[in-house]
């Protein structure tokens, strides 16, 4: 990971490259990680579906003729994250925390029609509309990916920033988005362990929450199960996720 100091504090992004396989982490990410699946198990899973998960509604945006993407809360761009899965297409990366954002930026150096900024995703007046009309081009139709961000907003941080980007966003775009299933409150220690900004939601309270985009036709399910014909067994439907459309 090059000669930068080694980091003492545990970072998401990084847990997260840990569990999916990567190799852009360090001890103390490892050593959290295996805390947490001390008090849930399957969290490699579960996070390999959610990026699994990424890929597909990547894919079917593109089908649907957009080429260009922003992301939100994206942590590292690693793994089969979103450029990585439609080749060809342009990709904003935002994130709140600037490690994932220092050393997004460095994993994508010299890597053509890429960019890694940072935003809040709870404060959409923090993106940098010039940096992403410099990485995107103009824009046509957009393929926003807001995936792993929701369960740490409330209903009203959501809703906002829905509708901003929907303004932002022009016709025939698509938002990409998931939460946190109430499946988690079988597990109260992994609840207290993510935290007092933890938010669960089941389908209708996530759909209440997307403002004026319209569902695809596939509705919101089990991330795991969305568009996937392959679906493993192993996997709980503990992340629930849809594509919605901008007319």
């Amino acid at each position: 990971m090059g000669h930068e100091a080694e980091p003492t504090a545990p970072n998401t992004g990084r847990m997260m490259d840990y569990w999916l396989g990567g190799s852009h982490h360090y001890p103390v990410d490892v050593a959290a990680a295996q805390a947490f699946e001390v008090v849930f198990k399957d969290f490699r899973p579960v996070f390999r579906a959610l990026r699994d998960f990424i890929g597909r509604v990547s894919r079917y945006i593109q089908a649907q003729g957009v080429d260009q993407f922003l992301v939100l809360g994206a942590g590292l761009p690693t793994q089969g994250n979103v450029h990585e899965t439609v080749p060809g297409a342009r990709v904003l990366y935002t994130d709140i925390d600037d490690s994932n954002v220092a050393l997004g930026q460095r994993i994508l150096a010299g890597v053509p029609g890429t960019g890694y900024i940072r935003c809040d995703a709870t404060d959409l007046s923090t993106l940098d509309l010039g940096v992403l009309r410099q990485v995107l081009g103009p824009l046509r139709r957009l393929g926003i990916i807001v995936v792993g961000v929701e369960a740490f907003m409330t209903d009203e941080q959501v809703r906002d920033s829905f509708q901003k980007l929907h303004d932002l966003a022009p016709p025939g775009s698509y938002l990409a988005f998931d939460c946190d299933s109430t499946k988690a409150l079988e597990h109260p220690e992994l609840v207290r362990m993510m935290g007092p900004n933890f938010h669960m939601r089941t389908p209708a309270q996530l759909e209440a929450v997307l403002g004026p985009w319209r569902l695809t036709e596939d509705g919101i399910q089990p991330v795991a199960v969305w568009r996937n014909p392959e679906t493993p067994a192993s996997v709980g439907p503990y992340m629930n996720g849809g594509v919605a459309a901008k007319p």
